[in-house]
């Protein structure tokens, strides 16, 4: 059975059915391998693409956090050690005229510096966080923002990436870079709006007590100039809060730096995040439908986030990468589909690759199919030529090479485990009379019904040729001589029962002579031995007058 099997296993299909599978799986591992390169090299080029985005917001973020911290050291400064000149003094005068003023104006001169806008005394009232009653604390402060308005008259707006520096001050005034004529915007109700924004109110000394720089998150400014993004910083001086510095941002302004960063469409679109993930800026905003991630998206993104400077992650086909930023508190998102991919340098490397793979696995499975075809059109010729090698082509039994050597082998395999063997050696009778009188192909018929007669009286196991021109020779392993003897009758009588259509009216009854031996009768296992001592007995059937079996002599 082993033998068996492994003639299976080293059959020439399933050689080259593990050929094939070699090649074929040797082909998909190294694709596979060039596939996960390629995703890691598109994975870094997206995170080197978006930190390079984030390296350029952060400058910018810098600078203007720079400026923030340099006129916060200056107002400090100025709050410490006002500078008193005439100018500070006409000041002060303006003040004292128009602090009773519901909402008021005043500027230093026409041509220096920017307006200072505020609501009177009484109004003060309706605001909890505002106060005038120290008369020396307001002039020292009256007299620091003088010397910042004449500062903030060179701003450039255009220049910088903030459009508005404001200083918020609890005295009730507000001093803004580009409101140079705030009388038109000026209104208790921006007034207040401004009073009451988080990023004011959440730097009193009681809810920021570590005096923390704040970013806010987006909202509509009161001026009706888009969503805006300030950042805070408290102005303390000698343990007293005198109120606020702030920039405010434009998220389109944002949007517009965003949009030049990407040199194209493909490259996907990047959003700037709050601390909470609150959307403040992006780079398509058309396109914002394509990309939002969906909450449980959006929850899984922030928790892999938490505790890391950047990453990668895949959502439905889409991949999205972060970079925090060091300046803003907050994070860029890239966001790309699929499709946007697929356009990229890097997608189209995958579809070469895809093709490539695609096109080889044809090829392999072409060429496996071919070899397999030509395999087996092989075998089959080689099973045709070695039938005919072992086999009579007319009666389909056993030629005479054939049966004698697969008689040794059954009669060696009989030897050794001391089973008996018979021989059974059978002649049609007369069949050169029937060659003569009927023809050859009347012959031929004869011996194919006589070989099939054979063929249905044998066991799996018996084995019978073709060793002459009408003679045939069985062999029955494990069989005694009566048993033998019963087959030997059996197939005479089969053949003598049945006549045979030899012409158009005319019939012919087949008969023939069977000798019988058995290794048990002298222990010789000698197929030559056996075989002889058969035919012998067969000739001794002919002279008892044919169409008998004979077993003795």
């Amino acid at each position: 059975m082993s033998l068996h099997k492994g003639s299976r296993f080293f059959h020439p299909k399933s050689i080259v059915h593990l050929c094939f599978a070699i090649v074929f799986l040797f082909l998909t591992l190294l694709t596979w391998h060039e596939a996960l390169v390629l995703k890691r090299t598109y994975e870094s080029n997206q995170l080197a693409r978006l930190s390079a985005v984030a390296n350029n917001l952060d400058n910018q973020w810098q600078h203007n956090l720079d400026e923030l911290a340099f006129f916060h050291s200056m107002l400090e400064h100025s709050l410490g050690d006002p500078l008193a000149t005439d100018k500070s003094a006409e000041f002060l005068q303006q003040f004292e005229r128009v602090r009773h003023t519901p909402l008021w104006h005043i500027s230093p001169s026409d041509t220096r510096g920017v307006p200072l806008n505020g609501i009177s005394d009484e109004q003060l009232s309706q605001f909890p966080l505002f106060s005038r009653s120290d008369s020396q604390r307001l002039a020292d402060e009256l007299k620091a923002v003088l010397e910042m308005s004449l500062v903030l008259k060179f701003n450039q707006p255009e220049r910088d990436f903030h459009y508005r520096f404001w200083y918020i001050s609890r005295a009730g005034f507000y001093l803004s870079s580009t409101l140079p004529d705030a009388r038109s915007n000026h209104s208790l109700e921006n007034f207040s709006a401004v009073a009451h924004r988080p990023y004011f109110t959440e730097l009193d000394p009681q809810v920021n007590p570590q005096r923390k720089t704040l970013w806010s998150g987006p909202y509509d400014s009161t001026d009706n100039e888009g969503r805006v993004v300030t950042v805070a910083r408290p102005v303390d001086k000698n343990g007293y809060w005198y109120g606020v510095l702030a920039m405010d941002f434009s998220t389109q302004q944002i949007r517009d730096y965003l949009q030049q960063a990407l040199t194209t469409r493909q490259e996907g679109g990047v959003m700037l995040v709050g601390q909470r993930f609150n959307l403040i800026a992006w780079s398509d905003g058309s396109q914002l439908e394509e990309y939002r991630l969906h909450k449980p998206q959006l929850a899984q993104l922030i928790e892999q986030s938490a505790g890391s400077h950047s990453g990668t992650m895949r959502f439905d086909g889409r991949f999205v990468s972060w970079v925090r930023l060091q300046y803003f508190n907050g994070m860029l998102v890239n966001v790309q589909t699929l499709h946007e991919g697929l356009l990229g340098d890097s997608g189209r490397v995958g579809l070469v690759l895809l093709l490539t793979w695609l096109m080889f696995s044809v090829v392999v499975i072409v060429s496996h199919q071919t070899i397999i075809r030509m395999t087996g059109s092989l075998l089959n010729l080689q099973e045709k030529l070695s039938w005919r090698a072992n086999y009579d082509g007319l009666t389909r039994l056993l030629n005479r090479t054939a049966f004698f050597d697969r008689a040794e082998q059954l009669a060696a395999l009989n030897q050794r485990q001391q089973e008996p063997l018979a021989i059974i050696q059978l002649d049609l009778d007369h069949f050169k009379s029937v060659n003569d009188t009927w023809g050859h192909s009347a012959g031929d018929r004869v011996l194919a019904h006589a070989a099939s007669v054979i063929g249905q009286a044998l066991r799996k196991t018996d084995i019978a040729g073709r060793v002459g021109g009408e003679e045939f020779c069985i062999l029955l392993p494990a069989t005694r001589l009566d048993e033998a003897v019963l087959v030997a009758e059996r197939i005479r009588r089969k053949l003598a029962a049945k006549e045979l259509l030899v012409g158009k009216h005319q019939t012919l009854k087949v008969t023939a002579s069977l000798g019988v031996s058995s290794s048990e009768e002298t222990g010789d296992y000698q197929v030559d031995s056996l075989q002889s001592v058969a035919d012998r007995r067969l000739y001794l059937a002919k002279q008892d007058g044919r169409n008998c079996v004979r077993h003795r002599d």
